[in-house]
């Protein structure tokens, strides 16, 4: 009796779980039926989206193709410019354009210096030649009473040869403005103070006129220890006897 009553319960369980009406079955056919096309699908189409990389080939062609037909027309055209230009050189002597140059920019004069009435503004109108250098080639002119020639100036301190070759075209020298020494009067103070007399050789020049009265000649410069020949030469510029 027990299992038969629990056979009974069982039918009526699966009886109301287990069955479905038309409209439920309906519905689970439909079910069915989509999800049978969603497995279809997935198997047949690839699961990553894959885009085929672009061919730069052609396009590279085509730059390289401009770039050649460019530089080609770009050479001839300079060759033809170029041409042009001589042709209208050797016609007319000039370029296009540089006559209006002219008269619309003058040439800058040059600026010439006289080294023996200059003074520091004059000067610094020279390349390289602030106001320093000014001041040191008029106070060596002072000492030295006046220069012979334009090369003096690389005597000055601190002169170079680079910098003397930027000015010297511009340099000017009078020698009427030299004032010579008198040999027989000057003072050794006064002679020791020309660039030309150091200390020695003003010694040994007072000396000498001291023992021999006065110079009858220069060329007695000879005698005094320590004056060379090419000394000599240029002392013999600054100095004179009698007035």
């Amino acid at each position: 009796m027990k299992i038969e009553s629990i056979k009974n319960q069982f039918s009526r369980l699966a009886g109301d779980y287990l069955t479905y009406n038309r409209t439920e079955q309906r519905g689970i056919l439909v079910l069915s039926i989509v999800l049978m096309c969603v497995m279809i699908a997935n198997a047949v189409i690839p699961s990553g989206t894959f885009q085929k990389s672009p061919d730069f080939a052609k396009f590279s062609r085509e730059i390289r193709d401009f770039e050649t037909s460019w530089q080609k027309a770009s050479d001839s055209d300079s060759i033809a410019r170029s041409e042009r230009y001589k042709n209208y050189i050797k016609r007319y002597g000039q370029l296009p354009g540089d006559s209006l140059k002219v008269k619309l920019m003058p040439a800058k004069p040059i600026v010439m210096v006289e080294l023996n009435s200059a003074d520091t503004f004059d000067l610094q109108q020279l390349r390289g030649i602030g106001p320093g250098f000014a001041r040191r080639i008029v106070n060596y002119r002072e000492r030295l009473r006046g220069f012979w020639e334009k090369k003096q100036v690389l005597e000055v301190f601190g002169m170079d040869t680079a910098r003397y070759q930027l000015i010297e075209k511009n340099l000017l020298v009078n020698r009427d403005s030299i004032h010579p020494i008198d040999l027989n009067t000057v003072t050794f103070k006064e002679l020791m103070r020309h660039p030309y007399f150091p200390f020695a050789t003003t010694k040994g020049i007072m000396i000498y006129r001291q023992k021999n009265k006065t110079f009858k000649s220069i060329e007695e410069l000879k005698n005094i220890p320590g004056i060379s020949d090419s000394l000599f030469r240029k002392m013999i510029i600054y100095l004179r006897l009698g007035p």
